[in-house]
Order: structure tokens, then C-alpha cells, then sequence
């Protein structure tokens, strides 16, 4: 569970973030109530941190990512210990764009995405000054799985940096994941579907070879009527690209949640 002394440092910055880049006031109030649920205290640090060196940024489009596409930092649940060397968080972008409209200026909400790669984390590497440089051939090949061109920086800049690899590297690994990750057709559908968490479980280990039941996690979110929506998987992989035991199990989705596919 947090400390009470990092819930305080947390919400703290989370205000003064939202407060300066002057966020609808019931915009803010879902996103902190959300973000208040994470009992992971790494996690939780690594949030603050990236709101903290990411709060000089002005694009008003490239904010509303900030404001909640950092919950992809709860991969940081996964990449801690000796077993995962990567991981790679995939965004179900209809239910991620309708349970946070101010994202809705985002590309993946615009064009209705299905699905988007929202961060890629390589553990245990030094982190650089390398500057975000991609060839406009691999900017078109990236934006199918990143759409939009502020977040594709946001993530060279808060992980690439630390990953170890170029940017054109970097961001080929990206796609080279997500092209061989499998998922159900329902999630990219356009319908809805309640979904077990066993049941997915068991679509995912049929469709990938070699994945490990503890190769992934599920993260939800509620909506207005208090159903859990499914709104990001995170994936783990050792440095060879192979799916590995994520180093810590995550509980953010009960046993049931929906898919929404709906834009």
C-alpha cells in the first residue's frame, strides 16, 4: 500500500500538474480519484516523476496524453525484478478515449484506433541524451501502432532514452512486438463483450506460443455506471523478445470487466 507520506507527495504534484495546465475541473477530479488507487509505491513515484519532468510541455494535445496516458507507468509493476527485461503496454484506445474525453483530440480517438502501443520499457539500462530521430518512411511505419506524433516523443523521452537503443531501434523493436503480439478479435471488434479475466487469460496463451500464464497483466477502469472496462495490457518479454514472467502480478481488473470496442 502507498505511505501516507507518498499519497500526500503524489496528489500533490498531481495538482499542481492539472492546476497549471488549467485541466476541466471534472476532468481533474476522475483522473485523481483513479490514480488514487494505485498501491504500488514504485509505481506511484515513477507517476509523480514523469508528471514532474514532463510539466514544461505546452501542446494542449500532447498534455491530455500526459494527464492520463501516464497510467501507463503502472508497467513499472512488471520490470523490476530478475524475470521480465521488457515490456510493452498496449492501450485499448476506444474505452481508454470515452472513459477520458479530454483525450479526445488524441489520433487514436480521432481515427478510432482499436488498439495502441502506450509505452515500452526496457529494464536495468542507463538512460541518455540521445535526441528523438526517426526517418519519415519509419515515422509513417510507427504511427500505425503509435498514431500520434507528440506521444511517440513523450515515450522516446521518458523510455527510449533509458532503453539502451537508438531511437530507429527502438521504436522497430515497437513495432516488431506488436506486429507478432496476437490478441482476440473481440478487442478490436468495434462491440462490447463482458469478459472473465480467466477466460482472455486463456485466449492469449492460445493465440501466442510460448506465452506464460503470468506473461501479462490487466489493468481496468471504471465507468459511469461502475463497471471495470479493460483499458490497457501490459506484456512481458526477456531481452531476446521472448514473453517472460512479469516480475509482479497485477490485480487492477476484477475477475469479470467489459471490452468496449465502441467509439
Amino acid at each position: 500500500m502507498l505511505s501516507s507520506c507518498l499519497k500526500t507527495l503524489l496528489l500533490k504534484t498531481l495538482l499542481d500538474f492539472t492546476n497549471w495546465h488549467k485541466v476541466s475541473h471534472t476532468a481533474t477530479l476522475a483522473s485523481l480519484k483513479f490514480r488514487a488507487k494505485i498501491q504500488d509505491d514504485e509505481a506511484a513515484a515513477n507517476l509523480a516523476s514523469l508528471i514532474i519532468n514532463s510539466s514544461h510541455q505546452k501542446s494542449a494535445k500532447f498534455s491530455g496524453y500526459l494527464s492520463v496516458g501516464c497510467l501507463a507507468v503502472m508497467g513499472a509493476l512488471a520490470t523490476s525484478a530478475a524475470h521480465a527485461d521488457s515490456v510493452l503496454g498496449v492501450e485499448l484506445s476506444p474505452a481508454v478515449c470515452k472513459l477520458n474525453p479530454y483525450m479526445g483530440n488524441l489520433r487514436q480517438c480521432i481515427e478510432g484506433n482499436p488498439m495502441t502501443v502506450n509505452f515500452y520499457r526496457v529494464a536495468n539500462q542507463p538512460c541518455s541524451n540521445s535526441r528523438y530521430s526517426m526517418s519519415p518512411l519509419q515515422e509513417k511505419i510507427t504511427s500505425k501502432v503509435i498514431p500520434d506524433g507528440n506521444i511517440r516523443k513523450n515515450i522516446w523521452q521518458q523510455y527510449g532514452r533509458c532503453s539502451g537503443l537508438s531511437t530507429p531501434n527502438y521504436f522497430r523493436t515497437i513495432t516488431s512486438l506488436a506486429s507478432q503480439l496476437k490478441l482476440p478479435k473481440e478487442l478490436s471488434s468495434g462491440r462490447s463483450y463482458r469478459f472473465t479475466s480467466s477466460g482472455l487469460s486463456r485466449q492469449l496463451l492460445s493465440l501466442n506460443p510460448g506465452m506464460k500464464p503470468n506473461s501479462f497483466n490487466f489493468f481496468c477502469q471504471k465507468n459511469s455506471a461502475g463497471q471495470s472496462v479493460l483499458t490497457y495490457i501490459n506484456v512481458c518479454y526477456d531481452n531476446n523478445g521472448r514473453f517472460a514472467q512479469c516480475a509482479t502480478r497485477s490485480y487492477a481488473c476484477p475477475s469479470q470487466f467489459l471490452i468496449d470496442g465502441n467509439y
